[in-house]
């Protein structure tokens, strides 16, 4: 625990001055240790207060999450923000009230990429992270972020720190759309790169407008 507290801190210590952070424990239950700052020592202090404890309310967590980014708005059109989430979790989703496809549908509906970070544990916890895999990576590939995998907790400095770069050096595109059909539907989207060997991460649609 004390090394993933670690790797943490040294993620929200280069946040630049207009970021912000919120720290999110969860095992049986969700609880916001820290609210929306850019205080770095006082985000290291909620990260120092996360336990490992209880059952696992993932899709709890996620959600809760996805609706305090919701709560952030930018203060001018300008000032568009980013948003992200960095989860770490180990194992899969014991007690949540609320289902993963209601979770999956509200992150394709938001604009904020899932860095999902799984820690296994051992033999065992490679036979019975299975689901939570695939909830990990289905969260991170519908929003355009990524879902990492690790056995050993010491390679977490250098995933958070992976992460951090990603979302220091992303793009934003846009297009409008040709189909005028205002059902609320979802709209694949596929980039395409013309430069040989490189890819594109993005979020995989959208749902498109409803109403006259």
């Amino acid at each position: 625990m004390g090394i993933a507290q670690e790797a943490a801190i040294g993620f929200a210590r280069q946040l630049h001055k207009e970021d912000q952070a919120e720290v999110i424990d969860f095992d049986s239950q969700v609880r916001i240790l820290q609210g929306f700052t850019n205080d770095a020592a006082t985000l290291e202090k909620a990260i120092r207060q996360t336990t490992p404890n209880g059952s696992t309310s993932l899709y709890n967590a996620i959600y809760i999450s996805l609706k305090e980014l919701k709560k952030v708005k930018a203060a001018a059109v300008s000032d568009i923000r980013r948003q992200a989430i960095v989860l770490l979790s180990d194992g899969d989703d014991t007690s949540s009230l609320i289902e993963f496809d209601e979770v999956l549908d509200l992150a394709k509906r938001s604009e904020t990429a899932i860095y999902s970070i799984g820690l296994r544990q051992g033999e065992i916890g490679r036979r019975e992270f299975k689901e939570a895999e695939f909830v990990l990576k289905q969260l991170a590939n519908e929003t355009g972020g990524r879902a990492y995998f690790v056995n050993d907790a010491r390679e977490l400095p250098k995933i958070y720190q992976a992460i951090w770069d990603e979302l220091s050096s992303q793009y934003s595109i846009a297009y409008s759309s040709a189909n005028p059909k205002r059902d609320g539907a979802w709209r694949r989207v596929q980039v395409r790169l013309a430069r040989p060997g490189t890819t594109a991460r993005t979020k995989l649609g959208y749902y498109g407008p409803t109403g006259s």
